[in-house]
């Protein structure tokens, strides 16, 4: 209970009013630096009033003459992708050429706002994707990412903020569950992850 008189212990949030459609973003790549290049992409487009939209995409032609073997073990690259892997193509997931996926993703993407855990990374996948077929980003140039979002916003709340701390505990203390062990370092688990992260910040309190 409250010793200050008339302290209401509530939290209430302003709820926050998108202008733009909203897509929850990840991708698993083949390496992290200099470029990380797709080989695995989730968008979740969520627009109000309007049922989800997603797209799940392997790449089928992806090069990986240069890719990291810590990346490539770290997301399972070779125990999930289609073509190098004795498993059944992953549920409502489709597998494109490059070119395909990249006129995809830019349609998708095209006047949306990016969210995701350290979305910068995934839009220079993607941009680095684009790029290769003649296409740019019309996605809005700035992200927004949830790691650095939820400090504040925790802080708001009255909760302990270490910095830095997890991803997966700080969604946790947001009240999002993070994915399960079989969901993690994939492109839809990761990408539905975020969506409940961002719907754990913005909801309101009642």
């Amino acid at each position: 209970m409250s010793t200050h008189p008339g302290h209401d212990e509530r939290i209430i949030r302003t709820p926050v009013t998108t202008s733009l459609p909203l897509v929850f973003v990840d991708t698993e790549t083949t390496m992290l630096e200099p470029t990380p290049k797709p080989w695995e992409i989730a968008l979740i487009k969520q627009e109000p009033g309007e049922l989800d939209q997603r797209v799940h995409i392997m790449i089928r032609d992806v090069d990986i003459s240069d890719a990291s073997p810590d990346s490539l073990e770290l997301n399972g690259f070779y125990r999930r992708h289609a073509n190098w892997s004795n498993t059944q193509q992953p549920e409502g997931a489709s597998v494109l050429t490059s070119a395909e996926t990249s006129r995809i993703v830019e349609e998708f993407t095209a006047g949306t706002q990016l969210v995701g855990v350290n979305p910068d990374f995934d839009a220079r996948a993607l941009e680095w994707l684009l790029r290769q077929h003649g296409l740019r980003p019309r996605w809005r140039h700035q992200s927004i990412n949830l790691v650095t979002w939820t400090y504040p916003v925790l802080a708001q709340r009255g909760q302990a903020v270490n910095v830095p701390t997890s991803s997966y505990e700080l969604a946790a203390q947001a009240g999002a569950e993070p994915p399960s062990n079989a969901e993690a370092h994939t492109a839809l688990g990761d990408a539905l992850w975020a969506q409940r992260w961002w719907d754990a910040l913005v909801e309101e309190d009642r």
